[in-house]
Order: structure tokens, then sequence, then C-alpha cells
């Protein structure tokens, strides 16, 4: 078991098959665009990295490596600006969370584990990775054509993951999984994986305007995700960055004081 893009084996293992990648941005005159790209391992033949059988996730990539170096860049930068001003922020408010960096201390142990392990022992703590620069962040990275591409910022509370994706991925009319790029996607998981228990993504790209509550009640004990009304870019980019944040320490805190009911 490992990668496929055997979409007969994706439908049958999942009940959907890969969509298509779009990345979100704004044309010349400020315009809100949404461009479909050629996807790798789909549309082109490639390597079989579209679906992965043992996190049960889907990656939709552009088939253009200047597509995807560009992408690669923007997330990076707002993955390191995103994680700053979240310890920032939670430093600074102290009705938001008390931040643990973890650093792994050996090469053998299973930092996943040990952080979901601690995030429960120390009630009430948010552990994070101790991040240096830009390029890190967990998620599909080692394969030469996934390069990073799908790196998410994890956040471990209370025995549960939640994170911050850097991409938005809904499933269409059709059945079809799609991902959007730069575009923010927050989800919560009781697993390793957000799949793990069936896919999960939501049926619809656009935001969660007011329907984060039913969101959570309707998803109580589960894994799900939420697409927040927040933009990946804006003309002040520390805006988007603090909204970001923002969202999310409301995400969490919304998730919990459900879970305690």
């Amino acid at each position: 078991m490992g990668m496929t893009n055997d979409i007969d084996k994706i439908r049958e293992i999942t009940g959907y098959e890969p969509g298509k990648a779009f990345i979100y941005g704004f044309n010349e005159d400020g315009r809100v665009r949404r461009e479909c790209v050629e996807t790798y391992g789909v549309d082109t033949p490639g390597e079989p990295v579209v679906y992965d059988t043992r996190t049960k996730n889907f990656h939709i990539f552009p088939n253009s490596m200047e597509i995807t170096d560009e992408i690669l860049q923007s997330e990076a930068d707002l993955r390191l600006k995103v994680y700053n001003y979240f310890i920032e922020y939670c430093n600074n408010n102290k009705e938001t969370f008390d931040v643990i960096k973890y650093e792994k201390s050996r090469p053998s142990e299973n930092a996943r584990s040990k952080k979901l392990r601690i995030s429960e022992e120390m009630h009430d703590k948010m552990v994070i990775d101790k991040v240096v620069d830009c390029k890190k962040g967990e998620g599909c990275g080692k394969n030469k054509v996934t390069r990073g591409l799908y790196k998410y910022l994890p956040f471990y509370y209370n025995g549960k993951i939640y994170n911050i994706n850097f991409m938005r991925f809904y499933i269409d009319k059709d059945n079809k999984v799609n991902c959007i790029f730069k575009q923010i996607q927050f989800d919560r998981t009781n697993r390793r994986n957000v799949n793990e228990d069936g896919i999960c993504y939501p049926k619809t790209y656009q935001n969660h305007v007011n329907k984060l509550d039913k969101l959570i009640q309707d998803n109580k004990g589960k894994n799900f995700c939420y697409n927040p009304p927040v933009a990946y870019e804006a003309k002040e980019a520390e805006k988007a960055v603090e909204e970001i944040v923002k969202k999310f320490v409301e995400f969490v805190k919304k998730c919990e004081e459900y879970d305690t009911k």
C-alpha cells in the first residue's frame, strides 16, 4: 500500500475520484479569479502521487513546475508569518493558549504521537513544533514531485490535532476531490490523519460564513474541515496573517467548548 493514481482503485477505496487543481488569486483589475490548471498524474501521465492509501489523503498537483514553485514559495512565506504571529498573539493574550514548542530529541522518536501525548498530559497547553525557517511544517514533502507543496501547520491540544492548511480541498457535485491553492482551510482531527476515518472534505469551496457552530455539532467526535472566512493574501499582508490567526484561535476555542458540553 502507498501512493496511487489509479482512478478505479481510488474510487473503490474512497467513493470519490481525483478532480482539478485551481489557483486562487486576483486578476489585473483586482477581481478574484480561480484558475484551473492541468494536474499531474490525472490530466497528464506521472508518478502515482494522487492518493495516499496510508494516510487516506488526496494530493492534487499542478502539472507545471513553474506554477508549483510559485505556490511553494508563497505558502512557505505565509506559513512562517502565521506561525510567528500565532506565538506573538498567544503571548499577548492570556485568554488564548499557553504555547509549548516541541523539539524532537531522538531520531527514532514518533514525534506526532509524542506531541499528542504531551497535549493530553499537559491539559490546556498548546503544543507546536519548533520552526526556524519558512520551509518547515508537516505534510507531504518527500516525493520529488510533491516537494513540500502540502505542508501545513499542526497544533496539538488536549489530545487532538488542529491544522492550518494553506490550500483548500472540496468535493464537487460529481463526487470529485478538488484542491484550490492559495486558500485557507482549518481542520480538526481526533486521529493521526484527518481522513483516517473516511474522506471529510467539505462539499463546497466557499467560506463557511456563520456555519462553524453547526459544523462542530454535526461532527462531534469526528474529524472535519472548515473553510474560514479569511483571505490568503490581502493588500495589507499583515492584516491577512492576523485574521488567519484570530479565526484559527476562535476555531479551536469553539471546538473545545463544544467538546466539554
